[in-house]
């Protein structure tokens, strides 16, 4: 805003004027009054100011007023001169207001505030980019691979541990500890048969090893050891392993400290002469290393390293196929060799005598379904192409599945199909299943595929009289999988073993129709009832032992696991004298009530029963065993499904037995 000053000479004249109005008033003072006093001419000439100053300029010149004051002061040196806060406050107070009322003068202010704020804000950018520095130690909390792999070995060293039986040995892993008990997994040919074995820990604290368990066709045994402050290790989830997936193995393969190799996983198959699954790899694996464990990247169990193979069949010599027990095999084994030492050798029970009644029934465990029973419909759709599914949405791969189809219309007019679709995961290329059928042609079939689009890829096919094909015909079809065998029943008749070793893992299961081009009417639907499934658990062993003789007694161990259906199976060394008998006792829910089925010494076979009241055993059945499938020690295994009992003797099927 402009500021008028006044001319020099105005302010000279003004000042003038007025000590001449003072001196010479209109009226003559009396003569006793006292001249005018310092404050009334001050205060007239501060009015007198006020008033000339012109309001559009509220900042007065500072120099004129200091002159002013100034002036009054020299001539008028005795009064106290009053201060002028009011002019002051006055040319403050409208230059406050007239700068307020300017329109730019807002934006003055605004970026000093606007500046302030964003500025206080700052620091806290810079403190949450303060932890950036703390990425920079994140390289070292995830060291390059080598000092990652040797910090890693160091931490699991501990629980990695020498095992010495007499004049053999090799290694094993801690993967428990109890208060000052470490138990430890390692493979059952290291241990060697003996109950008492050397364990060296941290390559210095000797300990004696009490072998608690042993499971001699997976090669596994679990050893006690006491007292000390030992180290476990934890399992990985060796089901989720894949080729190419990087390892390490460690173990005691000559005297003195552990060593330690790496390599990858070349591929995981199930091994039938283990009856498990294992893991092949290229890490060096030699026979100290037995019963060491293969670890993940993470220090975690994986498998127990168990054997090499130094050449093919045919004699060919290789190298880097070593091989390892598989940790999920390994830990379904663990709780049953942990506590066998615990388990008393049984008494042999006595012969059930014609007379004796039963004082108690003991409460039946087993028949639950896992899923099911379900019932429904799957539609035809032709111009789909596709098969026509309903899932039990669950994982399974032991198992036993069943469900009764009915037939969609006559086979005269259209063919049809309906099965099971089993241990199905994946999807696309990578999805696999097995897959079970029958079709109005009066045949079944079995295959498995690998990838969506990969060929169907047949196990087994065959005709089949046991197939109701009428309209409205019913079929109960029935499913067995273990491991890598399989059992087709069609309506309680027993069809054909199947060998399931393409595909082992988990899935899910489905009941189907349409798998075949031209096998569907559209709009009809395929009706099933009754589909559900019972998971074949571990209910019981592996156990070795020996079964004595005594006269007039059955000499036997008792699993008291009590189903209807099952698999039993067992390894039996024949005795060096004539006379013996071994077998299964099995589905005796009451005293006096049982089906025997036993091998003798003569090469035959036999199946007897017994019920409630009955005074002696009947025979049900009874046959020869050819010469070349009876041998010094024979592999029996039992299978019973409702009404019908499968004997098998060294793999092959020997007999059908009624179990109704």
């Amino acid at each position: 805003m402009p500021i008028l000053k006044l001319p020099a000479f105005t302010a000279a004249a003004l000042l003038l004027a007025l000590l001449l109005a003072a001196a010479c008033g209109g009226n003559p003072p009396a003569p006793t009054a006292a001249p005018p006093t310092a404050p009334n001419m001050a205060a007239t000439v501060q009015a007198a100011i006020a008033a000339a100053l012109p309001t559009a300029t509220p900042t007065p010149t500072p120099d004129l007023d200091a002159t002013v004051a100034a002036m009054v002061a020299a001539a008028q040196p005795t009064p106290a001169p009053t201060p002028t806060p009011d002019i002051d406050a006055t040319v403050t107070a409208r230059m406050a207001a007239t700068i307020a009322a300017l329109p730019a003068a807002p934006a003055a202010p605004a970026p000093t505030a606007t500046r302030l704020p964003t500025a206080t804000p700052w620091p806290a950018p810079r403190s949450t980019a303060t932890p950036l520095p703390t990425a920079t130690p994140r390289p070292t909390a995830t060291p390059s691979p080598a000092m990652r792999l040797s910090a890693m070995i160091e931490q699991v060293s501990p629980a990695v541990v020498q095992i010495i039986a007499g004049n053999s040995g090799g290694s094993g892993v801690i993967f428990d500890t109890q208060g000052q008990s470490a138990y430890i997994i390692t493979n059952q040919h290291v241990i060697d048969g003996a109950s008492r074995v050397t364990v060296i820990v941290n390559d210095a604290a000797n300990y004696i090893g009490i072998v608690l368990g042993t499971d001699r066709v997976r090669d596994l045994a679990v050893v006690r050891i006491c007292c000390g402050r030992f180290h476990e290790l934890a399992f990985d989830d060796a089901s989720r392993l894949k080729p190419g997936d990087e390892i390490i193995a460690i173990g005691y393969p000559i005297q003195g400290s552990a060593t330690v190799t790496s390599g990858i996983v070349s591929a995981i198959r199930y091994n039938s002469d283990f009856r498990s699954d294992v893991i092949q790899t290229d890490a060096a694996v030699n026979p100290g290393n037995s019963g060491g464990p293969m670890l993940s990247m993470d220090g975690k169990i994986l498998g127990i390293n168990t054997f090499r193979r130094e050449q093919t069949d045919t004699g060919r010599r290789v190298e880097g196929l070593n091989f390892a027990i598989s940790g999920t095999t390994v830990q379904r084994l663990i709780p049953t060799l942990r506590v066998a030492s615990a388990q008393p050798t049984p008494t042999p029970p006595r012969r059930p005598a014609p007379t004796r009644r039963p004082t108690a029934t003991p409460s039946y465990r087993g028949g639950t379904s896992d899923f099911g029973p379900i019932s429904g419909e799957l539609r035809h759709d032709p111009d789909t192409g596709t098969i026509k599914t309903r899932s039990a949405r669950v994982s399974m791969s032991d198992m036993v599945v069943s469900a009764t189809f009915v037939n969609p219309y006559s086979a005269a007019s259209n063919h049809w199909d309906y099965g099971f679709i089993i241990r199905e995961s994946g999807t696309g290329d990578s999805g696999r299943f097995l897959q079970f059928t029958v079709t109005s042609r009066g045949a079944w079939e079995v295959l498995w595929r690998k990838g969506f689009s990969s060929e169907n890829q047949r196990i087994d096919s065959r005709s089949t009289h046991n197939l109701n094909t009428a309209v409205g015909g019913r079929n109960h079809l029935q499913v067995v999988a273990l491991g890598d065998r399989g059992w087709f029943f069609v309506n309680n008749k027993f069809v054909s073993a199947v060998d399931l070793s393409e595909i082992t893992g988990t899935g899910d299961i489905s009941v189907i129709t349409g798998a075949y081009a031209g096998d569907e009417v559209a709009g009809a639907v395929t009706r099933f009832e009754n589909f559900q499934g019972n998971g074949l658990t571990h209910g019981y062993g592996p156990a070795s032992g020996r079964l004595e003789y005594e006269q007039g007694e059955i000499s036997g161990r008792d699993s008291n696991v009590w189903n209807r259906n099952f698999v039993a199976e067992a390894e039996f060394i024949n005795p060096p004298l004539s006379g013996w008998d071994y077998g299964f006792v099995f589905r005796n829910p009451q005293y006096n009530s049982l089906d025997v089925i036993a091998l003798t010494d003569n090469q035959r076979w036999s199946h007897h029963t017994r019920s409630t009241g009955d005074d002696e055993y009947t025979r049900l059945d009874s046959g020869y065993i050819s010469g070349g499938n009876f041998r010094n020690r024979n592999h029996l295994l039992l299978l019973a499904i409702d009404e019908t009992g499968l004997f098998f003797v060294n793999e092959q099927l020997i007999a059908r037995l009624d179990l109704s």
